[in-house]
């Protein structure tokens, strides 16, 4: 099967990162050859390029990029469609409202929920990234849309192996004139949630001698009062930076769009052997048992009780880590996730009508994702393939180089 992948963003995106990417590899092992095209005018995106790559191919995976109506009537009719989404896209976002106020932010959201009931008409298999996405999807898709199934995001667990987990947690248990770590992994738009941690931050490290809040980003907040430690995200030094937390924390609102968020943090916490603490909310619950594989923590009372409880008690900490370990392990891990999305792909009714591949095509890869140093030499002037055209050129592994995973301040709606 040729899949052409119509990704959100690049290699350093999140969304495409671990729903994506990371499992290039255990597709091409189930006969799935992706072909990628990243829907960003910066990367040489543009229709004529999508209707020529989606008639080429024999299915199309669209993930999570909202494309109008008009542009997905550019996919041949005969060549089937899934869509996966990791976000409440149909909601208001914190940011969104922050930045354009309350009702400008209703209008964009009102927007976004058109294009997601087209995309979902439009789709043979939608897969949403955890209960909540599904029931919404349901709900928005026409009678006459795919099936949806929920398709939870996976974490790679090779840069965690058993040997370096126990390591690192035994290096933590021994060190000296360390105070203990509390972790937090994310991105600029996630800040506001661990802001709402304040005082429970100053509290716990006020109560556990040499405690300091380890923020992993590449913007940070100033919490007066916590001790702080800053660390540029990386995505070579990422695995080591999660190693060497003694908690991990995952803080979210209420609020229906945090309900659509599929608690990737906590899954990276566990998978690294770190206990974790987070919010009662959506996705979480699914992924933690409460006191088993980990805590869950409400008010600020809780928050700080919960912290303390986790560095002061090591034995529990270790408990709760080795069952959240497990857990990833046994439901979460790339391996198996990545497993799911193949059978999924591969049970894609088959095209109809679609015109016979030129000779010489061959998938563009994507720089940083698996299998992504093989050389195109059917695409070389002069070795039988066609030479690229400027905006195919754009598509290159040097083109889209390695960046945070940051999205910009200001992001201008495609």
């Amino acid at each position: 099967m040729r899949l052409l992948l119509v990704l959100n963003g690049g290699p350093d995106h999140p969304s495409t990162r671990f729903r994506v990417l990371q499992h290039l590899d255990r597709l091409r092992a189930r006969g799935i050859e992706p072909e990628i095209l990243v829907a960003k005018r910066a990367e040489g995106y543009g229709p004529l390029l999508l209707r020529r790559r989606a008639g080429q191919s024999d299915a199309v995976l669209i993930q999570k990029k909202l494309l109008s109506p008009w542009k997905l009537r550019l996919l041949p009719q005969g060549v089937p469609v899934a869509f996966d989404f990791d976000d409440a896209v149909f909601e208001v976002s914190p940011s969104e409202s922050a930045r354009y106020g309350q009702e400008k932010a209703e209008r964009r959201a009102a927007a976004r929920r058109r294009r997601l009931r087209a995309v979902l008409g439009r789709a043979a298999l939608v897969l949403a990234g955890n209960r909540f996405l599904q029931e919404q999807a349901a709900r928005l898709a026409p009678a006459r849309g795919g099936r949806i199934e929920i398709l939870p995001t996976g974490v790679d667990l090779a840069p965690f192996p058993e040997e370096r987990v126990r390591a690192a947690a035994a290096q933590r248990a021994t060190a000296a004139g360390a105070g203990p770590r509390i972790g937090w992994i994310g991105s600029r738009a996630s800040l506001r949630y661990l802001a709402a941690l304040a005082a429970p931050l100053r509290a716990a490290c006020a109560r556990v001698p040499g405690a300091r809040l380890v923020q992993v980003c590449n913007d940070f907040l100033d919490l007066p009062g916590v001790p702080t430690e800053k660390v540029a995200w990386s995505a070579e030094r990422e695995a080591g930076d999660l190693l060497g937390f003694d908690v991990g924390l995952m803080p979210i609102d209420d609020r229906p769009f945090s309900h659509g968020k599929c608690g990737l943090k906590i899954l990276q916490y566990q998978a690294a052997g770190v206990p974790v603490v987070c919010s009662p909310v959506g996705a979480n619950l699914e992924i933690v048992e409460e006191g088993v594989s980990g805590l869950f923590a409400s008010g600020e009372g809780e928050w700080t009780q919960a912290i303390v409880r986790v560095l002061t008690d090591r034995e529990r900490g270790r408990r709760l880590a080795a069952a959240g370990r497990a857990r990833v392990e046994a439901v979460y891990s790339a391996e198996r996730i990545g497993a799911r999305l193949a059978n999924a792909l591969a049970s894609l009714p088959a095209a109809t009508g679609r015109p016979r591949r030129r000779q010489g095509a061959v998938t563009t890869p994507v720089a940083g994702a698996p299998g992504s140093g093989r050389r195109d030499a059917a695409r070389e002037p002069g070795k039988g393939g066609d030479e690229p055209q400027e905006h195919e050129r754009l598509l290159v592994p040097d083109h889209l180089r390695e960046r945070p995973a940051i999205l910009p301040a200001r992001v201008r709606p495609q």
